[in-house]
């Protein structure tokens, strides 16, 4: 098993292009996790939002790969399918080849977990009154994009590759703060369109701490 997911706390700091592109070309993960590994980094989506695409979500061009993550998880916006240029880390050299290698594959099961709303209800420390969901789930026959990963193992890779204080939900914050950074697409209408995410409350609790922004910061605020 690997250590409990936030024995090292939750990661803040937003790591630089050239250290993961550096850790895929050195990792010895097999082709599947690293192309896993990839799409979470340039697109930021959660874990099972990846792992649970099917190949006919995916659509390679000569510049793009389009992923369709339809209606997203945790009560999240369904957005237009994400369009990850193939010039971005990554993702001729693993996502497309893997892209490429799964549609070989034959089709195989995979459990899928839910959440279902019951009759019951519960209070929150803030005094709000919210329906209780039940976990439950099922086995679905498909041609699945990952088709040997799932929560676990996705945990797994994303600690091999980048180091055990690092997770999966880390590289969400990673791209929505990049998303934040960048001058050209520093909104809210940005950042919904990527993510899904519908409450700027929500939005705040992704975004990261920079080097570059915290000197920013400084030398404009004399």
């Amino acid at each position: 098993m690997y250590p409990h997911r936030y024995k090292f706390g939750k990661q803040k700091t937003i790591m630089k292009l050239p250290e993961f592109q550096s850790a895929l070309d050195q990792s010895d993960l097999e082709l599947e996790a690293k192309a896993y590994a990839v799409l979470l980094w340039n697109t930021g989506v959660r874990k099972s939002e990846a792992y649970e695409r099917v190949l006919e979500d995916t659509t390679v061009t000569k510049d793009l790969v389009v992923v369709d993550f339809h209606k997203r998880k945790k009560g999240g916006e369904e957005v237009p399918p994400l369009q990850i240029p193939r010039a971005f880390a990554g993702v001729n050299e693993y996502l497309v080849k893997w892209i490429s290698e799964a549609a070989e594959l034959k089709p195989s099961r995979k459990r899928l977990y839910f959440q279902v709303m019951t009759a019951a209800t519960r209070v929150t420390l803030k005094g709000k009154v919210v329906s209780v969901k039940h976990r439950e789930s099922r086995i679905e026959k498909a041609r699945w994009l990952f088709p040997n990963i799932q929560s676990t193992s996705a945990w797994k890779i994303v600690k091999d590759l980048l180091g055990k204080e690092y997770y999966p939900h880390y590289l969400r914050l990673r791209k929505l703060s990049a998303v934040a950074k960048n001058p050209a697409t520093k909104s809210i209408i940005h950042i919904k369109s990527i993510s899904g995410l519908k409450s700027l409350r929500a939005i705040e609790a992704y975004m990261g701490v920079d080097a570059e922004s915290a000197d920013e910061a400084m030398r404009g605020s004399e």
